[in-house]
């Protein structure tokens, strides 16, 4: 078994602890939103429940580093999904740069026929703060606990240059 197929096992078990708090959460039936809510362009993503317990980012570069690169966990791209239920921050892995201003965040998500990605950037003179957003998309009540490699390309209003680009869910 390779070493990428064990961290996407291992993960995958983690990852479905977490998805099993997310989607009983989902389903307490209690109401959430609120008039203010509905007034808003889009709602403010609560910290995943395993956003503390579980470094995705650094288990990602594990195996990004124990395999060849050609070889590195990255899945396939994702369209961001404008509604999404639960929504909740994800840690990135890794990103690279597709164009000058779009840059392509690789993570580890649940079932993308269940969980859509969103993305939120905030840039100045010297860094891009990019957070990546999962939630159920609409009309999923309950989700399979699976695991997978994802990525989103996020377009920025200027190209990268020298900035630094940092996670910013971190600041959340």
């Amino acid at each position: 078994m390779s070493t990428s197929q064990i961290l996407v096992r291992t993960a995958a078990g983690v990852f479905g602890a977490g998805a099993l708090l997310v989607t009983a959460c989902g389903e307490s039936g209690a109401d959430t939103s609120t008039p203010e809510a509905a007034d808003t362009e889009s709602p403010e993503p609560e910290v995943s429940p395993t956003h503390d317990e579980t470094d995705w980012a650094e288990m990602y570069q594990e195996a990004a580093e124990e395999a060849p690169e050609e070889d590195w966990p990255q899945g396939e791209v994702q369209e961001p999904v404008e509604d999404l239920s639960s929504p909740h921050y994800l840690e990135w892995g890794d990103y690279e740069e597709v164009e000058d201003d779009v840059l392509r965040f690789y993570v580890f998500m649940g079932n993308p026929n269940c969980y859509g990605l969103q993305y939120e950037v905030e840039e100045t003179d010297d860094e891009v703060a990019v957070a990546v957003i999962s939630g159920m998309r609409d009309g999923v009540d309950v989700c399979t606990a699976d695991g997978f490699f994802g990525a989103l390309d996020v377009e920025l209003d200027e190209p990268v240059g020298d900035r630094d680009v940092v996670d910013l869910s971190q600041r959340r």
